[in-house]
């Protein structure tokens, strides 16, 4: 059977191989990875990508981010500026993502996400693979809750949550997560380092009552529940309630690190937004919430590598919500922060590959380049991305974009349309 596409000449690294493959074929049939073999040996295709010795990778995964086209990072003008031309906004934002080599996104929260899911999905516009939370869940004066406004307005037209309070509300906001779309339970189960005016990241926001009632029913949904929690405390709260994933867990201890590995219970990092405070010279982030991300960033460091010491699965998210703070297509800088932090390059590269999909439970179909899997994939340059984590940093360093075996961005991709 002639396949569709042939990727040759191509070094391949995937997180399933013992090392990287040094001249391989790779054949894509039906959207799936089809075959792998020693370059020159794959017989004929209907589309040939010569590779001329350029690494192949799994597309990234950014497990963690925000699509709702903000132009601001004042949460006041996420509730107030919601208007059309932020959905147009967002595709902009999902393009520039997918061309940065992130041919999935794991939506953290946002009105926007199961419609930009489904219009992709269709062919309607170019992007990523969303899988959306759809409205998340906070108390009211939690994280997601916009302090500085009526609670009416909040409650009326909501940005990224869904306020409830009590164990009949949460279970509420469940399944309303549900209903509208979202395909797992994002919630704020604590406050924040920056952008959260009246919280603080050392507090829990739920009830221990609240934490597993929401956990119960978002897990008879089929639905898994990611938590917003930062320090040890609320973090080991929520992982004994049941939460499945730790989003951010910028301070963690040997303790909290050793339950959430006997539990396998993931970390998604994202202390790349912490560089970018302390870059930040706008009015949102105050002098104050600065001066902490400074004074916590070392540990922040050391926590993301006792959690993969530990042998917790380390995830990466940019937690990209708002051009300029956080551009769109900068996603990749989370591996610098986490090589940065200590952990090798091949860790590096895991965590914005298979532990993503593993975030999702998507690892049987994306993540690696593997028979049988979805063929997303990225091509890249002839350096070794376990040499140098910056070829894989920016969509200038990416060649070619493949979503389902496709090609759909890089900088080479006119020149393989035109084959």
């Amino acid at each position: 059977m002639t396949a569709q596409t042939k990727l040759t000449n191509a070094v391949l690294w995937s997180p399933d191989l013992p090392e990287p493959l040094d001249g391989a074929d790779i054949l894509v049939e039906g959207g799936l990875i089809a075959d792998i073999v020693p370059a020159g040996t794959g017989g004929a295709a209907e589309t040939v990508i010569d590779c001329d010795g350029r690494w192949v990778i799994p597309g990234m995964i950014d497990s963690h981010m925000h699509s709702w086209g903000a132009r601001s990072s004042n949460p006041v003008h996420w509730v107030v500026g919601q208007s059309p031309l932020s959905w147009f906004r967002a595709v902009g934002d999902l393009r520039r993502i997918l061309e940065a080599g992130f041919t999935t996104v794991r939506e953290a929260g946002g009105p926007l996400g199961p419609g930009l899911r489904d219009a992709i999905n269709e062919g309607e516009i170019t992007g990523p693979r969303v899988f959306p939370a759809h409205l998340g869940i906070s108390r009211t004066g939690g994280h997601g809750d916009c302090h500085s406004l009526p609670i009416s307005w909040v409650t009326e037209q909501p940005y990224m949550a869904r306020i409830a309070d009590g164990a009949d509300e949460v279970r509420t906001a469940v399944r309303a997560a549900a209903r509208d779309g979202g395909e797992w339970v994002k919630i704020w189960a604590s406050g924040a380092i920056a952008l959260s005016d009246n919280d603080s990241p050392e507090h829990l926001h739920f009830s221990v009552e609240e934490l597993e009632v929401i956990c119960r029913e978002a897990h008879a949904l089929g639905m898994t529940v990611g938590a917003h929690v930062e320090f040890p405390s609320a973090i080991k709260a929520c992982v004994l309630a049941g939460v499945d994933v730790i989003e951010h867990g910028f301070i963690l201890d040997e303790e909290t690190c050793l339950l959430m590995a006997k539990r396998q219970v993931p970390v998604v990092s994202t202390m790349a937004l912490l560089h970018r405070y302390l870059r930040w010279d706008g009015p949102e982030i105050t002098q104050a919430q600065v001066d902490l991300a400074r004074e916590l960033l070392p540990s922040v460091h050391a926590s993301a590598l006792l959690a993969y010491r530990s042998g917790v699965t380390v995830a990466i998210g940019s937690d990209s919500f708002a051009e300029p703070l956080t551009p769109f297509g900068a996603n990749a800088e989370e591996l610098l922060a986490l090589h940065e932090a200590g952990l090798p390059a091949v860790a590096c590269l895991e965590a914005a590959t298979i532990n993503g999909a593993k975030v999702m439970g998507k690892e049987k179909q994306l993540g690696s380049v593997t028979v049988g899997k979805i063929a997303d994939l990225i091509v890249t340059g002839r350096t070794s991305p376990l040499d140098d984590l910056n070829t894989v940093v920016g969509a200038d360093k990416i060649t070619l974009v493949l979503r389902d075996g496709v090609p759909v961005a890089g900088t080479g991709l006119r020149r393989t349309l035109s084959l």
